[in-house]
Parts: structure tokens; C-alpha cells; sequence
């Protein structure tokens, strides 16, 4: 079980990069280099919103509000990239999880 690194560029602020970090036990990390700004999330807070050619990535709180604790706007492939991972993370850690 290993994490997963990526580095995207942020189509609305240019020539801003998001390290992100996709922990299987069900944690985002995200860090805007050029702004030394560190983000993160459990995959359950995570909302994914397409518009256009971007897709706007959502950090809600759990406490069942609608209450945005931080958002991105990435570009389609690259969020449909992150949701795979997302999604491939969390059936690993499923698959860890059933076999203990």
C-alpha cells in the first residue's frame, strides 16, 4: 500500500503547480508549491464539480454543512485522473481491510 504522487498545473492561476498526495488510507494531500500553501482532506469531504474544460475539486466539511473548506480548479483529464486514483486507493485499502 503505497501513496501516490502527482503534480498538476492549476489552469485558472498560471504558473501554479498542486503536488498532490493520494494516502490509501483515505487522505488527500495537496501543496501549491509556488505559494508554500498545504491542504488536505479525508476522500469523504472530496467533491468533484465539471464545468467546461476545468473541473473544480471541493473540500466540504463532514459535519453534514455545506460549508467549503478549500477548493481547486483542474483541468478535466487531470481530475479524472485524481478521481481514478481516489477510487483505486480506496479499493486497495478495502482489499487490505478484508484480508486481516
Amino acid at each position: 500500500m503505497l501513496a501516490e504522487y502527482r503534480q498538476f498545473v492549476l489552469p485558472r492561476q498560471r504558473g501554479l503547480h498542486a503536488e498532490i498526495i493520494i494516502i490509501p488510507t483515505g487522505e488527500l494531500k495537496v501543496n501549491i508549491k509556488e505559494k508554500n500553501n498545504s491542504l488536505k482532506a479525508e476522500f469523504d469531504e472530496l467533491y468533484f464539480h465539471s464545468a467546461g474544460k476545468e473541473t473544480e475539486l471541493v473540500c466540504r466539511d463532514q459535519l453534514g454543512t455545506e460549508s467549503v473548506r478549500w477548493h481547486l480548479h483542474l483541468a478535466n483529464d487531470d481530475a479524472r485522473e485524481l478521481a481514478m486514483l481516489i477510487e483505486s486507493a480506496e479499493e486497495e485499502f478495502e482489499a487490505l481491510m478484508r484480508d486481516l
